[in-house]
């Protein structure tokens, strides 16, 4: 009974925190236009909290392999919870800035330190983090469903208090996880630097690829003539992929290896973007070649996190920070380098995906392969 409960608060955790970033990530922006704030103003609400965990993640990371992951977690939750609570209260939407760059530094202590308490919560590290991605995976797909049906009933301040509730409970369940403080290792800090530099664009070309689709894809699939309903469905099917890929990820892995989930499925990857490119116009193709991305993304995630964590113990929550500043170096440039490429046409953003996963395996290549 304790091992299922210590399997099932994690998973708990993970998945309400994913409902709640995907609900202040859409509609606090919202949020400052209803407020009255200009674009420029929106745009640091929607980024300025990206920008802090390009960095955040790594020092909680390594702060969890000290203190232990539990206590992080319900730190970070418990920030969080008042936070969304007092952005249903501020009536000035510059008020939004300060408040997010807390709330990018809280999320760093769930992230990276949930991760690595999935690493070390089961005897089996990939499967343990297998049910991590399946968990907040579902929250990611569930979240704007949710969402569109608070707002309608009580508007963006409803979602978000709905959000404070979430996070009390994912407070409430990290709570009561047990253990979360890893072993010590003598080899703790000899990770093979080459390699750990080979993951890491992967998790950038990730954070870049998901980021600025979901962030630039709508405003090009209206200039296409495409409804709210049809890019809404090309969307979905992204998460969709991504969360069916992460139910399959030990097979996948159990196929190919881990360096294989990288690799080749990157490549494949490509489907969605370039079709966007070349091909727009043709709805059921995006809708097919939008679920295969998500898809293929979703494997390249899961290997790239699992050779993160397959390090030892003790400084699996320096590994795990590692990989979410670089998921946070990615979901913050991606869209800045996009926004720069649309005053060439909307159809360029689409190339900053392309251009991040051939970035992502020409440095693969050239530090030698696996190694």
């Amino acid at each position: 009974m304790s091992r299922l409960r210590s399997a099932r608060l994690p998973a708990v955790v993970s998945f309400l925190s994913e409902i709640t970033i995907v609900t202040i990530s859409i509609y606090l922006p919202l949020r400052a236009y209803q407020l009255g704030a200009g674009s420029f103003i929106v745009g640091l609400v929607g980024g300025s909290g990206s920008l802090v965990y390009i960095f955040a993640p790594f020092f909680m990371g390594r702060l969890s392999d000290r203190v232990g992951s539990r206590r992080l977690v319900g730190a970070g939750t418990a920030v969080i919870a008042v936070l969304c609570y007092s952005y249903t209260t501020v009536s000035a939407p510059e008020l939004f800035i300060p408040l997010r760059i807390v709330e990018g530094v809280a999320w760093g202590a769930v992230w990276a330190p949930l991760e690595a308490l999935y690493s070390v919560s089961g005897r089996d590290t990939f499967a343990s983090l297998k049910t991590f991605n399946v968990s907040w995976g579902l929250g990611a797909v569930l979240a704007p469903l949710l969402g569109v049906a608070i707002v309608s009933w009580g508007g963006i301040p409803r979602a978000l208090l709905v959000s404070s509730v979430a996070m009390a409970l994912a407070l409430a369940a990290s709570l009561g996880i047990r253990g979360g403080k890893a072993r010590p290792s003598p080899s703790a800090g000899a990770r093979d630097l080459r390699a750990t530099a080979a993951l890491l664009p992967f998790a950038v070309m990730y954070g870049a690829t998901t980021s600025t689709i979901s962030t630039f894809f709508p405003r090009y699939a209206v200039t296409l003539g495409f409804s709210q309903l049809w890019w809404g469905a090309i969307i979905s099917a992204l998460l969709a992929g991504r969360l069916a890929a992460f139910f399959y990820s030990e097979r996948m892995r159990a196929a190919v290896g881990a360096h294989g989930m990288q690799t080749g499925f990157t490549a494949a990857a490509l489907a969605f973007p370039v079709l966007s490119i070349l091909y727009p116009h043709g709805i059921y193709p995006m809708i097919a070649a939008s679920f295969a991305t998500g898809f293929f993304m979703g494997v390249v995630y899961s290997g790239t996190l699992n050779l993160m964590l397959a390090g030892p113990e003790g400084s699996r929550g320096s590994s795990a920070g590692l990989f979410e500043s670089s998921l946070g170096l990615g979901t913050f440039a991606g869209p800045a380098l996009a926004g720069i490429a649309a005053s060439s046409g909307l159809w360029v953003t689409m190339a900053v995906p392309v251009a991040s996963m051939l970035l992502a395996l020409a440095f693969r290549a050239g530090l030698g392969g696996r190694r």
